[in-house]
Order: structure tokens, then sequence, then C-alpha cells
């Protein structure tokens, strides 16, 4: 059966734009991160992030030019456009790199600093163990000197408080440590074990994985975009170039041939055109989809027909 491709329905465009704005507006905020750091004046801060936001923009519009450039066939000028697209990417990239790694850094210093108070609280613990330590020692040389009414009562009330205030600083503690760690650092901190790597590397691994997908994520949805864009401007040109004899095989319930359709016809029946999906497309200036309908119209009116290998060669 042909397959025949009809424009994306509404929901789906959404989906699709929705998608596309919130990660292109992800690498533009963790551009814009590295961008505003490198000064601290205002005026310097808006000229950086100005050209934070000049680069992004410039980069993904680059990348919908040059599915327009190789729908067009022109190699050298999508070659160009790739070329300029790598460059402004790996910006972008080392923006996001950066601004993630910021984020990450916050986090690590968070985590730290919890662990620092619980390590806080550790050693309070740990002195008023030493100081219980001490007045047992002290109990027991009470009792050596047989003065237990004199000395025994204080140091047991002295211990039952400092026990007491152990207690509640087990239960600080224990509170802290139940928050101290978030998910990233127990995701980092996982890896770390399980590869044997140190923390650093496990970071940075992570925040570049995170940066090459956010900008690959955006270009895959703006290629998405600009072919079905381009799918609908083609669409909506074939009614107007069509023929009055394509308008009357339409009334008839007859799929409608383009005005340029018997003119192709005779090149390939004079051996003129070689009789190729890539030469009938070079030759309009078509892309493929189209091609494909007319390869189909082609085989239903018995001008050409498919050799075993699968190519297609022309009734004699």
């Amino acid at each position: 059966m042909h397959y025949q491709r009809l424009p994306k329905g509404h929901f789906a465009l959404t989906v699709v734009y929705l998608i596309t704005g919130a990660s292109i507006a992800a690498s533009m905020v963790f551009s814009l991160l590295l961008f505003l750091s490198l000064e601290q004046g205002l005026l310097m801060k808006l000229m950086f992030g100005g050209l934070a936001l000049v680069f992004e923009i410039g980069k993904f519009y680059i990348w919908y030019e040059m599915g327009e450039r190789i729908s067009r066939h022109d190699s050298m000028g999508a070659a160009k456009a790739l070329c300029f697209y790598a460059v402004l990417a790996g910006l972008s990239i080392a923006g996001s790199v950066g601004g993630i790694n910021a984020a990450t850094n916050t986090l690590l210093e968070g985590d730290a600093a919890k662990v620092g108070e619980v390590q806080s609280y550790n050693d309070k613990i740990a002195g008023l163990e030493r100081e219980i330590d001490i007045n047992e020692q002290a109990a027991q040389a009470y009792i050596d000197m047989k003065r237990i009414a004199n000395g025994m009562t204080d140091m047991l009330a002295r211990n039952a408080d400092l026990r007491q205030r152990q207690d509640e600083l087990r239960r600080e503690r224990d509170q802290v440590a139940v928050t101290s760690q978030s998910s990233l650092m127990g995701l980092m901190s996982s890896l770390a074990e399980g590869l044997g790597w140190p923390l650093s590397r496990v970071q940075f691994g992570i925040v570049a994985v995170l940066s090459m997908l956010l900008d690959f994520f955006a270009a895959f949805f703006i290629a998405l975009l600009g072919d079905e864009l381009r799918f609908r401007r083609n669409l909506k040109q074939r009614p107007s170039t069509a023929s009055p004899n394509a308008i009357a095989d339409e009334a008839l319930g007859v799929p409608v041939r383009p005005d340029y359709y018997h003119e192709l016809v005779n090149k390939l029946r004079a051996g003129d055109l070689r009789c190729a999906k890539g030469a009938v497309s070079r030759m309009l200036e078509k892309p493929m989809e189209e091609v494909e309908d007319i390869f189909h119209w082609l085989l239903q009116d018995d001008v050409v027909y498919r050799k075993p290998n699968r190519h297609f060669a022309v009734k004699v």
C-alpha cells in the first residue's frame, strides 16, 4: 500500500512547540549563566547576555536553514551551515556545562555544609562521652577512698544530665542526616563507587552528557518543525501548480498530477532522463516525499515498472 503523508494535527504540533520552546529556553538560561559570570558591571552584563541570546537564537535558526538547504540539494550551503552550527553549538554546550556545573556545585556545597553539621554533632557527642568517662573515673576514685556519700551523688547526677544531652544531640544529628544528601549527590556518589572514579570526574561526566543531550534534543525538534513547515508549504503549492487537466481528473476522482508530470513522462520515454528517484528529484528540484508520489503515479499509469532489484525502469 502506498504511504501518503498527512500534516501533523494540532495536538502533535502543540506538544512539539512546547518541547522545542522549553529546551531552547533551558539552553538559553544556562548560556546566560556562563556569559553573565564573565563581568560584574551592569552594562557588560547586558552586552554579554545579549550576545548569549544572539548565539542561541542564531544557532537554532542555522540548524533550520541547514534543513532548508538540504531540501534544495545545496550541499555546499548545507556544509557551511553545519560548520557554523558546530561552532555555536560548542559555545552553547560550554555555556550549559558551566551553568549546570554551577548548579551542581551549589548542591554539593549545601551537602558538604550539612555533612559538616553532622560532624559537629558527632564531635559534641564525643566530647560529652569523654566528660562522662572522666566522671566515672572520679567516681571510682571516690569508691576507692570510701567517700561514696560525699562525691558519688553529684557525679551520678552530672552523668545523667550528660547522657540526656547526648540523646538530644543524637536526635538533632539524625534529623539533619535524613535530609543531608540530595538526589543528585546520591546519584554521583553511587556512580563514583560503581565506576571507581573520583567524584569530580563523575560530576563533569554527568554535566557534559546533560548539556549535549539538551542541545541535541532542541536541534532534533527544530529539524522536525522545519520538515513539517516545508511539507505544509509544498502541500499548499500543489493545487496552485496543477494544470486544468489535473483539476478535471481530480473532479473525476483521479489523483492529481502536477503540470510537469506529462513533460516528465516524455523525458523518461525519450531516454533524456534516468529512471531513478534521485535523478527525478534533482531535475525537478523537489523533495523526496513528492518524488515518491510521482513514481507511484508512474506505476499506476504503466509508464514504469519495478525490476527484481527494486529499481525502476521505463516500459517500452
